[in-house]
């Protein structure tokens, strides 16, 4: 991501934005710190209290960790809390600790080297493999080691929870334990070298309101602390020891930023209507029930995509019927009186939880994953199906099936829906019949099935990033080919448009819950409004500025834009008819598309 342009005094970067707004400030540079390890030998008569000492420093880590996993649950909620049980796992390790001390042991090593090399090995083999989710996963048994190193050697631990000065965090990864402590009024933004939109960065920041950039490899090479930086979560810039001249040029930016959003957040009560007339659904996703507040205060009517599968990879263990039901229970109660559509467990992927096994795939994103898996495994997915069908008598919700090829999968999923209801009925619980099934629409094979499909369910979903990375055969992490990754191609456009023709002919719904509805502004905005869709949903504190495009447009028009998108070949067509159409008709909408300040 590192695409530096450069003088002596001021760097431009350019990573992944995953939080908007803008800071500038200063660097606090987090655990950037290489621990240096001694390799000295231990005499033969200290070895067991060398081990007395590793098993001490072992306790101490615990107690940390359990320390930072209460203060999560307290600050952010049970669920983000769960993230800390990895941690507490890989502390728990039984083979780790006999290696260990075994190698003090044999070796006659210290117990910090020990550990060193004995999690070192570890780390070499989740190194070779290029899957997002155990990339994450290895940062977690890194920072568990750290902890353990630094109670071993009696140094004091650095993290966010002693910064004292209002400054831009600046890291290599941060992981929840490191943001655990720290205070939201000294904490500007963060950048860190590696993660994604769904690493532990983007979420905690997301869940506080902090600007955040990921992504930027290099760039702590190339930062030191107390560096003035700036930090564009809205582009993904990031500029090191800025000239004053840029200062400047983004103090206005980000006075316009503060001023635009207060702006939108009066819409919040007003309908998501265009100027002819035609009335939209603005829906929130969301991933914990934390983030619940967030859908209303910013002006969205329910949720369209409730993530079930956070609450799953949290966990060492899949969670209870008991346990999900309240869960949910909780959800529809805080949503209502607005509908909560929950897309039943879509794990695999990248989205992997502890306690399954045999996940090593060649292909993760095309194999045991979403529908497929719970299909596979329906203990799993009847106990989901039975949670969510018990809380149905506590608000309004519907039930969504995620990664559809096939049309037997529907058919599976909705017997085992028909069979819960009959159980779930004859042991007396209370529940509503008529929960809505729908499915989403995000692989080749289900829109080209969508007529067929439209029969059996009664609203689709169509997931735009799922439906891009397969339509165009683009693995949306890989970096080489990133730029064939594209929600405006004329090829998607058409896919959507024939799943909401499928949809109108069998008289159902029709929604849209991926990214495309924020990319680029009002250009991913404008052909969605064309297609007649009947609800977006999105990242709530993105709906105020969804809303705004569809108030300052017509129907009529967006449909004109869409029957000639519909003959064109390629993204740049696209592109260049809606930005053509917003400069000449609704100029107004230009400051909805993002662009970096600095272009040299």
């Amino acid at each position: 991501m590192f695409s530096a342009k450069n003088t002596e005094k001021e760097m431009i970067f350019n990573g992944i934005p995953v939080s908007p707004g803008i800071a500038i400030g200063e660097v606090f540079v987090a655990n950037l710190d290489e621990l240096s390890l001694s390799d000295k030998k231990i005499d033969k008569g200290d070895v067991e209290e060398e081990i007395r000492k590793f098993k001490r420093a072992l306790k101490q880590t615990e107690a940390e960790l359990k320390n930072i996993k209460a203060k999560l649950a307290r600050d952010i909620g049970e669920d983000h809390a769960r993230i800390m049980d990895t941690h507490l796992m890989i502390l728990d390790d039984s083979t780790m600790i006999k290696e260990t001390e075994d190698y003090v042991r044999t070796e006659l090593g210290n117990a910090a080297y020990a550990l060193d090399i004995v999690l070192n090995k570890t780390l070499e083999s989740f190194a070779s493999m290029d899957d997002q989710y155990l990339s994450e996963r290895a940062e977690d048994i890194h920072d568990v080691k750290r902890r353990i190193i630094r109670n071993l050697l009696g140094q004091a631990q650095e993290g966010l929870k002693d910064l004292r000065r209002k400054a831009v965090v600046v890291a290599k990864n941060l992981t929840p334990s490191d943001t655990v402590g720290f205070d939201r009024k000294y904490v500007q933004a963060f950048v860190s070298a590696i993660g994604g939109s769904t690493s532990h960065a983007a979420i905690i920041a997301r869940s506080h309101g902090i600007p955040a950039v990921v992504g930027l490899e290099d760039f702590t090479h190339k930062v030191r602390p107390y560096d003035n930086i700036i930090v564009d979560g809205i582009t993904g810039q990031v500029i090191l020891r800025p000239e004053k001249s840029t200062v400047k040029l983004y103090e206005d930016a980000r006075r316009r930023f503060a001023e635009m959003e207060k702006e939108l957040l009066t819409l919040k009560d007003y309908p998501a209507v265009t100027l002819d007339g035609r009335e939209f659904e603005l829906s929130g996703n969301v991933e914990a029930i934390d983030e619940l507040k967030d859908v209303s205060s910013h002006g969205a009517k329910g949720v369209g995509l409730f993530r079930t599968e956070y609450f799953f990879i949290t966990r060492s263990s899949p969670p209870s019927e008991e346990v999900q039901y309240r869960y949910y229970k909780d959800v529809v109660k805080e949503m209502a009186p607005e509908c909560v559509i929950f897309r039943t467990l879509d794990i695999g992927g990248d989205k992997i939880a502890d306690w399954i096994t045999n996940v090593d795939e060649a292909n993760p994103f095309m194999g045991w994953r979403g529908i497929r898996f719970t299909l596979s495994r329906k203990d799993i997915f009847r106990s989901q199906l039975r949670a969510i069908y018990r809380a149905s008598a506590h608000g309004k919700l519907k039930i969504m099936f995620p990664m559809i090829s096939v049309i037997e999968e529907v058919r599976a999923a909705k017997q085992i829906c028909g069979e819960v209801k009959e159980d779930l009925l004859k042991e007396r619980y209370k529940i509503n019949e008529d929960v809505e099934i729908g499915v989403m629409i995000e692989t080749p094979s289900a829109v080209a099935l969508a007529p067929h499909i439209a029969k059996e369910v009664d609203f689709f979903s169509i997931g735009s990033n799922d439906l891009v990375q397969y339509s165009l055969a683009v693995d949306r992490g890989n970096s080489r080919i990133s730029y064939l990754y594209d929600p405006l191609h004329p090829v998607i456009i058409r896919f959507i448009q024939d799943t909401v023709n499928a949809a109108r002919e069998e008289g159902i719904k029709v929604g849209l819950c991926g990214e495309m509805a924020v990319s680029e502004g009002a250009l991913g905005v404008l052909p969605l409004i064309g297609m007649g869709l009947d609800e977006i949903s999105a990242p709530s504190y993105l709906i105020p500025e969804i809303k705004k495009i569809i108030r300052s447009v017509t129907f009529d028009e967006t449909r004109t834009l869409v029957k000639k998108i519909l003959k064109f070949s390629t993204p740049h067509e696209v592109r260049e008819l809606l930005s053509k159409y917003i400069k000449e008709k609704r100029s107004e909408l230009t400051e909805f598309i993002p662009k970096v300040a600095l272009d040299k």
